[in-house]
């Protein structure tokens, strides 16, 4: 008998229509329904960490209905438990969701009945060396940024490969990413596409003020130091556009790949390829 949390975000099924139509698909279900929560940009989830914990450690799946922001924010618990993610997209792009919202509750029955399989995502863990700044580590499914906050003001960045040094330039910011983030701020930024399922990270520079710097694709077990001198007006460091740090002036970041994983359930049979397609192409037409 499984055990699903539902997690809405209450920006995108305000009324918890779709919610509730999900869980009543599935009352005469083999399963049970664990706990609900709810997810808002703003304040976050609306239980506290030990009960979020608790429902991520009772539960065989995690449904997330919503973006790929919600995703995003859920897989930074539900990965520390082991939680496989079903995404339900109730936002625009969804390129973390498995599946639409009207395909859904076909979906679900799927993932009940045992007709699905699960992607492991490599994550990143992050630390910042600075005593001034509490909770200095953190994780990521997408991309570790760092950018300089301030419109026409660039940040002196250097970067080091396992204590070799790679180079140094002038720029707006720079990106670590995952496989799975590389289509994201990265793709935007002119860095390489990563199959989702590989083990590699991805650097790219935002604007360098340099004709020969261009991205880098570095192994999964390197480990990337980022040193920022940010000047007066400082920089910020976000994880995955949401938990953000203020660097101030001189600043030394490691960024290597996490013991976690993000597992995803699919219950398509979409590749990566159809994905990136669809998503990117084809609904930009």
């Amino acid at each position: 008998m499984k055990k699903i949390c539902f997690i809405t975000n209450l920006e995108k099924d305000f009324d918890f229509k779709h919610t509730d139509k999900l869980i009543n698909s599935i009352k005469n279900e083999n399963c049970i329904i664990v706990s609900q929560a709810v997810f808002e940009a703003e304040n976050g989830f609306n239980k506290s960490i030990n009960e979020i914990d608790k429902m991520f450690n009772e539960s065989d799946f995690a449904v997330v209905l919503g973006g790929d922001g919600t995703i995003l924010s859920v897989a930074k618990r539900a990965c520390i438990y082991d939680t496989p993610i079903l995404g339900i997209n109730l936002g625009t792009l969804g390129y973390l969701a498995d599946v639409e919202k009207q395909d859904s509750v076909k979906a679900l029955k799927k993932l009940i009945s045992g007709n699905f399989t699960i992607e492991k995502r490599m994550m990143l863990e992050t630390f910042v060396e600075d005593k001034k700044i509490e909770n200095n580590k953190g994780l990521a499914l997408n991309d570790v940024c760092i950018n300089s906050g301030y419109f026409s003001r660039m940040i002196e960045i250097g970067i080091e490969v396992n204590g070799f040094f790679m180079n140094s330039c002038r720029a707006d910011g720079i990106i670590v990413s995952s496989p799975t983030g590389s289509t994201a701020y990265n793709l935007s930024a002119g860095g390489p596409i990563l199959k989702p399922d590989t083990e590699l990270i991805a650097i790219t520079n935002v604007c360098p003020h340099a004709l020969y710097m261009r991205p880098y694709v570095i192994s999964g077990s390197d480990r990337a130091d980022i040193f920022v001198q940010a000047g007066e007006k400082g920089a910020f460091l976000m994880l995955d556009g949401q938990k953000i740090f203020e660097l101030k002036k001189e600043c030394h970041i490691t960024v290597k790949k996490s013991d976690y994983y993000t597992k995803i359930v699919k219950t398509t049979e979409l590749s990566f390829y159809d994905i990136l397609r669809r998503k990117m192409v084809e609904v930009r037409l």
